[in-house]
């Protein structure tokens, strides 16, 4: 077992430098408008953080941000298709995520303010000229991070994506997880054995894989994944995760809510009581779709979204 989990890291090693490789370069007919740049920026307390950007450089803005786990390569459905020839897209790996820094203090990772400095400092250094922020799974817990901080006067809307963004009350995330099954996947998250976190890899990405996946985007996720170190995770469990407070202040910010029917993030009750909180947004729901809709439903999420940040920017 454990050598078939060593062969499987060299394998993702292997095809996660093939992968970093091949999303520098154009892809498609669409991607070919302008290569992705790269930049480091220096977050909060100068953590370095990875910002990709392409796209048209005099088009609207649109700030990409990924969830836990994950990194600026979740988006490629969206880097790779028409997105790129009209809008300015600019996207980031948050810190502990991708290429950016990896701090293991909770100073360093728990505070509110360090995620909402990290997103101005983003915001500031690519010159973004109030950009519709595209807010997925956690990054809407990072997204409100800053609004509590900044407010919104500097960003033209947020497509929430796959996330409550702790706007209301829900429940504790973890599915269809027994209390002693999410403990002891905690307890794996944050072990330094590198087989719990291939295994964690591995049992995530099968969480959020979907009908029609590719392999590849498939091999990505697992990838990606491991790339978050346990120290960082478990200096992160603990955060405060609670943004009701955020929800009021929002009230005249232009609003999309994405949600597919089956995402883990959200349940009935807690999904019905955003609708309530934010009356105003426009939700758009999945039929048949888990976590990942920009992934799962790319033509439809990226006519959706480039429509919202049409009408933000009228």
């Amino acid at each position: 077992m454990e050598t078939a989990v060593i062969g499987r890291w060299a394998a993702a090693m292997m095809s996660l430098t093939v992968l970093v490789l091949m999303a520098t370069l154009p892809t498609t007919a669409a991607a070919t408008e302008t290569d992705m740049s790269f930049v480091t920026v220096a977050g909060a307390g100068d953590a370095p953080l990875n910002v990709m950007e392409m796209g048209n450089p005099a088009g609207p803005e649109i700030l990409f941000i990924h969830g836990m786990g994950m990194s600026y390569l979740s988006f490629q459905p969206q880097y790779q298709s028409d997105l790129a020839r009209e809008f300015r897209i600019v996207a980031m790996d948050l810190r502990g995520h991708g290429a950016s820094a990896k701090p293991w203090r909770t100073e360093d990772v728990q505070p509110s303010l360090i995620w909402a400095d990290d997103i101005a400092a983003v915001i500031a250094a690519k010159k973004l000229n109030k950009p519709v922020i595209v807010a997925w799974s956690f990054g809407g817990f990072v997204t409100a991070d800053y609004l509590r901080k900044y407010g919104h006067d500097g960003i033209a809307g947020i497509n929430f994506v796959g996330t409550l963004a702790g706007l209301v009350k829900q429940a504790p995330p973890g599915g269809q997880m027994t209390p002693e099954e999410m403990k002891r996947r905690v307890a794996r998250q944050t072990s330094g054995n590198l087989l719990d976190s291939l295994e964690i890899g591995e049992q995530t990405t099968q969480l959020f894989e979907f009908p029609g996946i590719t392999p590849e985007y498939r091999e990505l996720m697992f990838n990606m994944g491991v790339m978050l170190p346990p120290y960082f995770r478990k200096a992160f469990f603990g955060s405060n995760l609670d943004h009701q407070d955020v929800t009021p202040t929002i009230k005249d910010l232009p609003i999309l809510v994405t949600m597919g029917e089956f995402d883990i993030a959200r349940s009935p009750e807690d999904f019905a009581r955003l609708k309530d909180a934010l009356f105003w947004a426009r939700f758009s729901e999945y039929a048949d779709t888990g976590h990942l809709p920009f992934a799962q439903r790319p033509a439809r999420f990226n006519k959706e979204l480039a429509e919202f940040v049409r009408s933000t920017n009228r």
